[in-house]
């Protein structure tokens, strides 16, 4: 399955509903399942099922304010199944970074709309092959020690780039979110590379905090 952003991208307009998400942070050009069950979410779906199926993933800081970070990711529904209950179960692909520049005033909608803009990364990695070879056999080691089996497509070289690689692995890793919100934020491909390399180097056991990889669907996924 291919998906040329820039295509799914051309009649773009600016403004995305926003699905806020508490200590969830969700890169771009990876996917991820989502159950969604809260009403305003389910009423956000339903619109975006009826337009371009374009949304922005944002981390919701929990605090008094219920902070919403400005930097999240534009992702497109690519699956969806509406059940008997109401809920959606939805597959969504991160797409590009984005960046709220202003939320709208949407007084008739119980969920959050904005003006965004999208953010363009350094996608460049000096000795790439090296770095890339270090971040998979750290990652694996990494992950062998937890409970759930790593299924070897995920990271197989002639699938996944090296920037989907990395932000897989930010995805995944029992990080807190406000690090991978930390890792989200920088432009620098390589520079989050090099990050998460530091993280795998640390003496961190992966146990139970790994996410679930039967909720990432990065496998047969490419984009352009």
């Amino acid at each position: 399955m291919i998906y040329n952003t820039d295509k799914i991208l051309e009649d773009f307009d600016g403004t995305l509903p926003i699905f806020s998400i508490s200590n969830f942070v969700m890169f771009p050009r990876t996917s991820y399942n989502f159950n969604i069950f809260e009403p305003q979410y389910k009423d956000m779906i339903t619109d975006i099922l009826k337009s371009n199926k374009l949304f922005s993933i944002n981390n919701k800081i929990k605090s008094k304010d219920s902070k919403i970070c400005s930097t999240g990711t534009l992702c497109q529904i690519i699956e969806s199944k509406k059940l008997d209950n109401g809920n959606y179960e939805i597959i969504a692909s991160g797409l590009k970074k984005i960046k709220i520049i202003n939320f709208l005033d949407n007084q008739k909608k119980d969920y959050d709309s904005a003006t965004v803009e999208i953010i363009e990364e350094n996608d460049v990695i000096n000795d790439e092959e090296l770095k890339r070879k270090k971040l998979i056999n750290k990652f694996l080691t990494l992950v062998s020690s937890g409970q759930e089996k790593l299924n070897p497509s995920v990271i197989d070289a002639s699938m996944i780039s090296s920037e989907t690689l990395t932000n897989l692995a930010s995805l995944i890793l029992p990080l807190k979110s406000d690090d991978k919100q930390k890792l989200l934020e920088l432009n620098d491909i390589q520079l989050r590379l090099e990050v998460l390399c530091q993280f795998l180097d640390s003496e961190l056991k992966v146990e139970s905090d790994l996410v679930n990889f039967n909720q990432i669907i990065p496998t047969n996924i490419r984009w352009n």
